[in-house]
């Protein structure tokens, strides 16, 4: 047996150095990991080139006002030449850019003109008109092309001040614009605007035929925010997120063979106690099995809280089970044991407590039964670090309900941060609140005592001192 346990032994540190140390090299899942840094990186937003957001309704407004000639052209002509003609003209516009290229606009321009028998009249002309800018395709970045010439198209109503007419007129012409600044630009404007011939009174009704014309120089003013947003270019991303995802699929895979690998391992360790004991070699190699366990379990364990298994409280419920606990010795019994309770002594009446014919214990020298059960806090709070942990409730509150168990709730903080006074209060509160959870539970109130331990350094990892310490206590009379 000896010879075997020796064949087996070496056998156990090989394979846990390749269990732990391995190199990866399945050069499908992983590449170099300088390669995998660089993705894990955030991407740097790229812009899609001439591709920009729609403006929002409050952005991108203008107002604009112009003055300068016109001419009329109706049908007769007239004798006069077109310089003759020339009258002054207003024209006030507001209007908004939905895109860099496309916008409209609602124009008001009128004053006087020369009609076909060259008498000044008065007119009125309201239109609204769809603008294009056909020099937007130069912006660079976010930086607009200074120069803009826009063409536009329209249609309103026009009036004759004179004879009340007061006919349905198409706008067109063409505007030359110049960036000053983000929100004042230069303008000037060749428009004219064509209505049918009885306009002046001189003409069929149904015909289009007499037209103005006019030239125009005046500023524009920007109201809201300027300027437009580039479209974010999600190949990148989409790119990056799939190699992820499948670096992260082939990482898992090879988890799980390592965690395989890693509970063969443990199963070998278990057989060769066993073999060590049989051998009554056990406390020869204790400490090389217990460094070999050791590293297996790190590995299938997260690193930070330790963990409890509970089978203090599990080997508890188990005997609760099979056999009622049953006192002895009730009304004779006369002898009086002290237990300290944060420093103050309590003094409680002996009591013997057997479980079965089988297996007995005396709880006369302690008022705890069973193991401790730790629940971990959050730094400086009194929330749980994981919710999950309020499902060993259920089993403690089951217990003492059953059999009248008292609880002590001992709550803590860790003495790295804070200072006693708050760490006093902070443990209070964790107990509070585990009694709280308790009382929902059905365990009545009278039942449970709640001390604080202020700040502690008893545990490894220092986050694991920030806890409530739940014990069960043997009925009191």
């Amino acid at each position: 047996m000896k010879r075997i346990f020796l064949l087996m032994l070496p056998m156990a540190f090989s394979m846990n150095v390749q269990a732990y140390h391995v190199d990866i090299a399945d050069t499908v899942c992983v590449r170099h990991r300088e390669y995998f840094k660089e993705r894990w990186e955030t991407v740097q937003p790229a812009y899609l080139t001439d591709v920009v957001s729609v403006s929002t309704w409050k952005d991108n407004w203008f107002l604009s006002v112009s003055s300068g000639t016109s001419a009329f052209l109706g049908s007769p002509l007239g004798c006069e030449d077109l310089f003759g003609r020339m009258k002054p003209i207003l024209a006030v516009a507001a209007g908004k850019w939905f895109t860099p290229a496309i916008g409209g606009r609602l124009s008001y321009q009128g004053f006087r003109f020369k009609d076909s028998r060259l008498e000044t009249q008065s007119y009125q002309f309201c239109h609204a008109d769809l603008l294009w800018n056909v020099l937007a395709g130069l912006d660079r970045g976010n930086t607009p092309c200074r120069w803009s010439l826009i063409p536009y198209a329209g249609a309103g109503i026009i009036h004759h001040k004179g004879n009340g007419h007061h006919p349905f007129a198409l706008s067109y012409g063409v505007q030359g614009r110049y960036r000053l600044t983000d929100r004042f630009h230069l303008l000037a404007e060749l428009g004219g605007a064509t209505t049918f011939k009885d306009f002046d009174s001189y003409g069929v009704s149904n015909q289009f035929g007499d037209n103005l014309v006019g030239l125009t120089a005046g500023i524009s003013f920007t109201i809201g925010k300027t300027g437009w947003r580039k479209v974010i270019d999600p190949v990148p991303h989409i790119r990056q997120n799939e190699e992820l995802a499948v670096h992260t699929l082939c990482l898992a895979g090879k988890n799980r063979e390592l965690q395989k690998s890693n509970a063969m391992n443990l199963a070998i360790i278990a057989e060769l106690k066993k073999i060590l004991e049989l051998e009554g070699l056990l406390d020869r190699y204790a400490d090389k099995l217990s460094g070999l366990s050791g590293n297996a379990e790190s590995e299938t364990t997260s690193s930070g809280y330790p963990r409890n298994n509970y089978s203090g409280l599990n080997s508890l419920r188990a005997r609760l089970n099979q056999s009622p606990l049953t006192e002895v010795g009730d009304s004779t019994a006369s002898a009086h044991s002290v237990a300290h309770t944060n420093g103050q002594a309590v003094s409680q009446r002996q009591h013997t407590y057997h479980w079965d014919s089988d297996a007995s214990q005396s709880v006369s020298d302690s008022l705890y039964v069973g193991a401790p059960i730790y629940f971990f806090f959050i730094l400086n709070t009194d929330r749980l670090t994981d919710t999950s942990q309020l499902i060993n409730l259920d089993g403690i509150a089951r217990i003492a309900n059953k059999h009248g168990l008292h609880i002590r709730v001992s709550g803590a903080a860790d003495n790295a941060t804070g200072n006693e006074t708050l760490n006093k209060s902070l443990g209070l509160y964790r107990a509070e609140y585990i009694k709280v959870q308790l009382i929902k539970r059905a365990v009545p109130d009278s039942h449970i005592e709640i001390v604080s331990e202020g700040g502690i350094d008893d545990y490894s990892p220092n986050e694991a001192n920030r806890n409530a310490c739940v014990r069960l206590l043997a009925p009191q009379n």
